[in-house]
């Protein structure tokens, strides 16, 4: 190890996180000493920055570069045309003026829905509020493709890094035993559009970080661990290194995620990416431990607290604007 880097920014060059952290340009002409280095930890925007914008919409995650974040984190399952939908229930009545479960439905119908209908600006994530003003309902929004997404995320001179979960826990309509179904479409088209060392995938479920390693073995994984059932960190992190993944993801207030644990993550080669941390007080205390990121629904909130400069307004136009953290 050169004496002159980081344990953290050893590990991450050691998982090949190097393309985010050094501001690379894959898929474009751009030199990339043209491009910004990233700065550390990096900064993940949940759902494209669910607080600022209207969540997994294009608008959100064009909002998302605009801020300077270095990762984008968008959820996809399949539809009942077997398409790629960027979506994160199984159902769309949450965030759109549609219901209906996602799997029951055509990429068409889906792409009919109103995506910003409930979306109002300065929630965590959207939640239904008629008492709340939405700015972008009836603007046209729409459910994206996964195509969609990555043919405008190729047109970037200097794209972050994606990181892109594949949705089918146990009790969700779109459950997948042995969790094939949808990274045998996933897989392949990163592997047509030259997007594995841009990409991490993740998920809830370890049968289907398995299918992807095994279809991908270069592709970065990431394991989560459910917050609503309290699983401790260390069983993440214990997950991630018996399946050979690159980033374990726990909650980050899971009641034993501290710096050591952190520390014996980077002892292992394994980066820590924590969800999802909002608050000022939050961001700083997990910073603080020395984690390689954060993953966040206001985006502008991290950057700021790990001393990165963000614009002077956080939100997309034709939406007021809001606080920079929860």
């Amino acid at each position: 190890m050169d004496p002159g880097i980081s344990p953290r920014r050893a590990i991450l060059l050691t998982l090949g996180l190097s393309t985010t952290l050094l501001g690379a340009c894959s898929g474009s002409d751009t030199d990339m000493a043209q491009c910004p280095v990233v700065g550390s930890p990096l900064v993940s925007a949940h759902r494209g920055g669910a607080a600022y914008a209207p969540e997994n919409t294009l608008v959100a995650f064009e909002n998302a570069v605009r801020l300077g974040v270095d990762e984008l984190e968008l959820d996809t399952q399949l539809s009942a045309d077997g398409q790629l939908v960027v979506m994160h229930d199984d159902s769309v009545d949450r965030t759109t003026d549609c219901s209906g479960a996602v799997q029951q439905l055509s990429l068409q119908q889906l792409q009919q829905c109103d995506a910003a209908y409930w979306f109002s600006p300065g929630q965590a994530t959207t939640r239904i509020d008629e008492t709340r003003a939405h700015p972008l309902r009836g603007k046209g929004i729409r459910i994206p493709s996964l195509d969609q997404v990555l043919d405008w995320y190729q047109t970037l001179p200097c794209p972050p890094r994606l990181s892109i979960e594949i949705k089918n826990i146990p009790g969700e309509a779109n459950f997948d035993l042995v969790g094939g179904q949808t990274a045998n479409v996933l897989v392949p088209l990163l592997q047509q559009r030259g997007l594995i060392e841009n990409t991490v995938v993740q998920s809830f479920w370890p049968l289907t970080l398995t299918a992807v390693r095994q279809r991908e073995p270069a592709l970065q994984t990431q394991f989560l661990t459910l917050s609503d059932i309290a699983e401790p960190a260390i069983l993440n992190l214990s997950l991630v290194i018996a399946g050979g993944h690159s980033i374990s993801a726990p909650n980050f207030d899971a009641p034993d995620f501290n710096r050591a644990l952190v520390a014996l993550a980077h002892a292992a080669n394994k980066a820590v990416i924590p969800y999802t941390v909002d608050r000022r007080e939050d961001l700083d205390a997990v910073i603080a431990m020395g984690v390689d990121g954060v993953i966040t629904n206001f985006p502008g909130c991290a950057l700021q607290q790990s001393g990165r400069a963000t614009p002077a307004k956080l939100t997309p136009d034709g939406v007021p604007d809001t606080a920079i953290c929860r």
